[in-house]
Parts: C-alpha cells; structure tokens; sequence
C-alpha cells in the first residue's frame, strides 16, 4: 500500500509540469508560421527533364533549418486532396464564427424568383442590349433599368442643407501622426513639411486655406453604398466635399476659397516640387531610393536581380529596428494627343500634393506618356524627346512626365510577338519598374479616375487592408462580391459564408481543391513566390496576413475559363508559337482558341486601376521575356496565381444609381450557374458581352454612364439625362427638391444650384470633362 502511496504522490507532483507542457506545446501551434520564400529570381524554367514536383524542389532548394518556424517546430511542404469528412473540423471552425444573417434560397427556388422578377412592361426604344431580346429568356441584363433611381446624391448632404445645421468646412488632412513619439520608434528619420505651389509648408495650421476642407456629414443622410464597404477598409466617412471644397486649392475658383487667384498655375513645376519634397524627407528612405532617377527613358535592359531589394530585406528582419518607408510611384496613363481639360489637371494637382508633398515624399507620381509615333527616337536623341515632350504635356506637367514608345516593349520583349498597349498595357510598366528600381510598389492610373476625398487615405487603407489579408481561401474569395445590405453590414459572417461554400464545394468534387501555394500551368515552370509554410488543413488563415500584397485590384479577380467573357483565350505562346493574330478583317481574332488552353490556369479582372509590388512586375518581365503574354486584365492575376504571388481585391465601395434588392444584385452580380464558390465564373457571368450591361449604373466600372453622369453634376454642370425613363425621373426629382425646398424654409428657385457634397468616392470612367461638353 505505501508503494502504491509512493507512486500516486509522484504523479501528483509531476501533473502541473504536464499541465504546463501541454500548454505550451499548443501556444507554439497556435503562433503563425513564418513563410518560406524562393531563394532567388534568375530561372524561371526547368527543361522538362529537369523538372521536380514542386514539394521536391521545396526539399532539395531549402536548407535544414528552413523547415523551422519561428520557434523551432518542423513544419513539412505540400499538400492534398482531401475527402468531405476531412474538412469537417475546418467548416465546424468557420461555423463558430459569427452566424451569417442573409437568408439564403436554393439555386431552383432562386431562378423562379428571377423568372418572376423579370417579367415586366419593356420599352420598344432603341437600346443595347435589344429591350425585346429577352422576353423568353431566363435572364434579362436591362432589368435594372426599370429600379427606382436614387435621387439622393443630388439632394442629400448638400451645401444649402448642411450649412442650415450649422457645418462649416474644416481642414482635411487624414494623415498619420508624423513624428510623435510612437511614430519615431516604428521609423527612420524625421518627416519634414514640404512646400506647395506657393512655396508655403503644407499641413501646418498657418496654411489651413491651401488644403482641401471638408464638411461634417449629416448622420445617415446619404445614399448607401450597394457593395463593397468603406467600414472595412477603414476609410472616412465623416465627411463630405463639395466641388469647391475639394478643388479650390487646385485652381476652381470661387469666392469662398481665394487661392486660386494667387497662384500661377502655369509656373508650376510638379517634378521639381516632388524632388525637393524627397530630399527633404530623404532620411526616411534606403539610401539608394532617396534620389529618382532622371526622366529621361533608356532601352537598357538593368540587372535582373536588384541588390536594392536584399538590403531592404536585411533592413526589414532586424528585429527590433526602425523601418525605412516604402516608396510608390504612381503612374497616369496617357497618350500622344489627349487633350488635357482644366479638370484633368486640376486632378493631377490633387493627386501629387495629397500623395506625394503632403506625405513628404511616401508617393511620386509621373505622367506615364504614350507616344504613337513608334519609331521616334526619344531614348537618343534629345531633340525629339523634347519637342515631343513640349507638344504632349501641358508646361506645368511636363518635368513630371515620361515618354515611351511600344517599340520599347518590342525589343525587350521580342519573343511575345505582340506589343500593343491595348492587348499589353503592363509591359512599360515592367520597363518602369526596371528603370526605377526605388520604388516597391507602382500603381497604374488613370486620367478618367476621379476620387472625390483624400487619395492618400484611400491608397493607404487600400494597402493596409490587403496587408492584412490572410492567403487561405483568397484565390477563391476573390472572386466574390460583398453586398452589405445582404449581410447587415457583416463583413465577417460574409467571410464565413464564403469559406464554408468553398469548403463543401470542394469536398464534394464540385470546384477544385482551394489554391494554397503556386499553381503553374506546366511542370517546367519554376515558382518564384514563396511555398506554403504548412498544409491547408493546418492554417488557421494566419499565412499572409503582414504581408504586402503583390497586386491589389479594386474589381474581384476571377476564373474566365468557363465564361463567354470575350478574352479568356487571348492567350500567347503558352503553348509554342500559339496566339493571336490580328487584322483589318478581324481586329479581335474572335473566335481565337485551342484544345489545349483548358489545361491553364487563368485568373481576371476588369479596369486597369491597379497596384503592384516591384517583384510581381519583375515576374511578369522574366515571364514575358520567355514570350509567355495574355491578355492586359488577364495577365498580372494570371503570373501571380501560377507563381504562388499576394492577390487580393480590396472591396472598396461602390454606389450605383438604382436601388437594387440585395437579392437580385446577390444573383446576378455573384451568379454560380448552380454550383457554390464559383462566384462570377460559369455560363451565367455578369462580364459575359450582354449581361455585362448590369454594370452600366456603377460608380465604378468601365461601361458605366453613372459615373460620368454623377461627377458632372456635383462639378455643378449640366449632364445629359439618359435611360428609357428619363423624363419621369427628372419629374421625381423635381418633386424631391420641392419639398427638401420647405424642409430648409427656402423657395425652389434657391435650390437650383443645389452644391452637391459627396463622401470619399471613386469614380470612373469620368470622360470629357469640361463644362461645355455634351454630358451624355
């Protein structure tokens, strides 16, 4: 019995320290795992007869010690298909997130709601696509058209209003906290002001009326957004701006806000203001990105590997150390012969003081010129390039512009076969990104983008929601819409919704198995990304989040492979000496295909609004350097998937100018043709030619009329009223004036020109800007 006594008091005394253990041991599993990246970016491609399974050359290129996480625990590569009972614990893991609110109808019960939706009196105008069309159809892409319009913008949150409740304008500036204490343990250097166009410091109080003011939004007292969500990429919506408000300081004149008739506009120098900007702040920077090379273009093909990238990333893995800012350009596409309208500059001054000098030097933006002329020798002669320069970019703009020619991206890249900008827009981004080695990100612009709001704070938002993005399931969330009216608001009970529909759906053999790591389309194409820290099974969606995003796009990204987008096979050499050909006849090469292309994988997105990381586009030059291309929308999301690269889409908001039930936006906008998680990508595409005409009342989508529509009128100039129901609608608004007319105690006439005040709002396409065009 003593013996018996003896062991249980042992046991006893050694059951905390197993308590402890255990404790311990899943603390160390519940850390996140570091990731492990490619040693290197020389080869791209193994010959056949070299190639290894992607878990072989995970092995054979990655010392011992790389297979230790942070706390010294083995973790192996690879992964595999798994069966439904084996994904159980991940959905029960998603189930205890919160409980999703939209209620949701099987896919049978949801085509007869649509059926019955869009039986309805269509017009007999003339229209695109054909009204007629679809009176037999189980789909109608006009239907929106007949919703009740939203006449909100035009009569909520105006001046007239908020200034009767007593807002006045106050000085915007949604920038960080520059060198407070907490600031200046995270960073190097000191930020200093910089000057503006009239050499003032900007940001300081003494300077409040040279900086865009905004106003106090009445709660709840404007329209919705219909997707996306200004809540969860943290961006303002406590103000509001009006046309004067935002542009004053960048010429728009108007008694209330008197610089513009003070400064010389056609004085300025916006390369040199951003220049002197940099030198000031350039502490803050690695030493080789403080000073940006001359503008003037080179053929010269630099160094693939850039020694720039590896001492940042020394710099960034001392723990403990104060961090050197990134730098991004940002780069406005244009072209030989656009005509700049007092509008277009008075965007790009926006944009340069609140991205660049407001931020001391974080952004530089460039006029990123196309010249048609081909054959023009800008990168020898000096001559030309000046006298093109001189006949192409307003004076003000022109120590911030860069010219190129396709005949560049031809001899860079002469295995392609093709150099159109409109089939290759990202190659002269690639021969940027080469030239300019200082920056880590780039971003792609356009001159019909307008941004109602601070860009700084939108493009800083965008970054930081990305950032934080995980990887597991983005591939496929992507692909989805979010519509919060559908979801109360809920972005997380989405997400959840999301993984669970991707997690069944593959289970069941429905999609493939979710993306985890690269997925090249042939064996001899060699990753350059990082690999999977550890299987799928085992992350807790922690692989990512902290890391950058290589490419940020403001659309999803999706699979066109089973769609009848028009595209989805303008694929070049994938296949040897396999592409398209163009001509008089057939401009498109429609109908251009190959049995073979069902074998790689693609991904899209629409608008060419996007930001990417320096090695997403040094990957897309090695790749178009072996004459692997797709086309422009394709391409970036496409090299990104096959080398395991950060996508993401940010869901910023987006308006639209009907009021949609979440419903029928949920069916046709996230449309699966019946199978879950294939959000967008089958038979039932909403970027299919006809249905792609749901898209024409967003604020943000390339067909859209809305947009256009929406920033003439809060410029306060006439645009054309358009839509089978205009007359009517115009009577409605009529209406909504007069009695917004009593509720201010005022007579309708004083309403007329009614300062439409807007929240932080992206728009495009936003063309022909200028009071006298047509506005239609």
């Amino acid at each position: 019995m003593a013996r018996v006594t003896s062991t249980s008091s042992r046991r006893r005394i050694w059951l905390p320290f197993i308590l402890v253990l255990i404790i311990v041991l899943c603390y160390r599993k519940s850390k996140r795992v570091q990731s492990y990246e490619s040693p290197g970016w020389n080869v791209i491609d193994f010959q056949v007869k070299d190639y290894k399974s992607r878990e072989e050359i995970y092995v054979a290129d990655t010392a011992e010690e790389d297979f230790l996480d942070q706390h010294g625990t083995h973790r192996q590569p690879g992964h595999n298909h798994h069966g439904y009972h084996e994904y159980q614990a991940q959905i029960d893991a998603i189930r205890g997130r919160p409980a999703f609110q939209q209620q949701q109808l099987s896919y049978d019960a949801l085509q007869d709601k649509i059926q019955q939706f869009i039986q309805w009196n269509r017009p007999s105008t003339d229209h695109w696509p054909a009204w007629h069309d679809y009176d037999d159809a189980d789909y109608d892409p006009n239907r929106w058209e007949a919703l009740d319009r939203e006449y909100g913008y035009y009569l909520n949150n105006t001046v007239q209003e908020l200034e009767h409740a007593g807002h006045k304008p106050e000085p915007y500036l949604p920038y960080p906290n520059y060198n407070s204490l907490a600031w200046r343990k995270k960073w190097h250097g000191q930020y200093k002001a910089c000057e503006g166009p009239q050499g003032e410091l900007l940001g300081e109080a003494s300077t409040d009326d040279h900086v865009v003011h905004g106003y106090r939004t009445l709660v709840d007292n404007s329209p919705p957004e219909t997707l996306g969500s200004a809540k969860v990429l943290g961006l303002d919506t406590s103000f509001c701006f009006d046309r004067y408000s935002r542009y004053s300081p960048y010429g728009m004149k108007d008694h209330n806000f008197g610089r513009s008739s003070r400064t010389r506009w056609d004085r300025m120098r916006w390369g040199a203001l951003q220049e002197a900007c940099l030198e000031k702040n350039a502490e803050r920077y690695v030493p080789d990105g403080r000073t940006t090379m001359p503008l003037k273009p080179s053929k010269v093909m630099h160094d693939a590997n850039d020694p720039l990238d590896e001492a940042n990333k020394r710099r960034k893995d001392e723990k403990g150390a104060r961090q050197y800012k990134s730098r991004t350009a940002i780069l406005i596409r244009t072209w030989e012969g656009y005509e700049y309208k007092e509008n277009d500059i008075q965007a790009i001054r926006a944009l340069v003081t609140e991205t660049s000098l407001l931020s001391g030097g974080e952004y530089q933006v460039f006029l990123f010129v196309n010249i048609k002329q081909r054959e023009a020798d800008i990168y020898n002669d000096d001559k030309i390039y000046r006298e093109l320069l001189k006949q192409t970019v307003p004076a003000e703009l022109r120590d911030m512009a860069i010219l190129w020619t396709e005949r560049v991206c031809e001899e860079w890249y002469p295995n392609v076969g093709d150099w159109q900008v409109y089939w290759m827009q990202f190659m002269p981004l690639q021969w940027f990104s080469k030239q300019h080695p200082e920056f880590d990100y780039v971003w792609n612009w356009e001159t019909d983008a307008r941004y109602i709001g601070n860009h700084y704070h939108f493009l800083e938002q965008i970054s930081a929601f990305s950032k934080q993005i995980p990887r597991k399931h983005l591939w496929e969330r992507n692909s989805r819409f979010f519509f919060p009216a559908s979801w109360n608001g809920d972005y997380d009970a989405f997400l959840a919704d999301t993984d669970e529909k991707i997690l069944n759906a593959s289970a069941m053999g429905l999609i493939d198995e979710p993306v985890w790591g690269p997925r090249p389309y042939a064996p001899f194409q060699y990753p350059l990304g990082p690999f999977p820290p550890t299987i799928a099974e085992e992350d807790n969606f922690e692989w990512g989040v902290g890391e950058e995003a290589d490419l940020i796009s403001l659309q999803p990204i999706w699979d066109p492979a089973e769609t009848e987008w028009s595209y989805r096979n303008h694929v070049w050499n994938f296949i040897p000496e396999v592409r398209p050909h163009f001509s008089a006849e057939n401009p498109n090469d429609d109908g251009f295909d190959h049995p073979g292309f069902p074998t790689i994988p693609r991904r899209t997105f629409i608008n060419t609004v996007v930001r990417f990381s320096k090695r997403m586009l040094h990957i897309m030059h090695l790749e178009n350097m072996q004459g692997r291309a797709m086309q422009a929308e394709m391409w970036p999301a496409t090299v990104a998937l096959h080398h395991g690269l950060k996508a993401v889409y940010a869901p910023h908001p987006i308006w639209t100018d009907r009021i949609w039930p979440a419903w029928y936006a949920e069916a046709v906008f996230n449309a699966d043709d019946g199978i879950p998680a294939r959000w967008s990508q089958q038979l039932d595409s909403p970027y299919n030619h006809d249905r792609e005409a749901n898209f024409g009342g967003w604020s943000w989508y390339y067909r859209s009329v809305f947009s256009h529509v929406l920033y003439r009128r809060w410029l306060g100039w006439k645009a054309k009223d358009w839509g089978w129901d205009a007359d009517i609608a115009r009577e409605t608004e009529q209406e909504e004036k007069e009695a917004l007319a009593e509720k201010l105690g005022k007579d309708v006439e004083e309403l007329d020109d009614l300062r439409m005040c807007l929240p932080g709002m992206l728009l495009h396409p936003v063309k022909h800007v200028y009071e006298g065009a047509d506005g239609g």
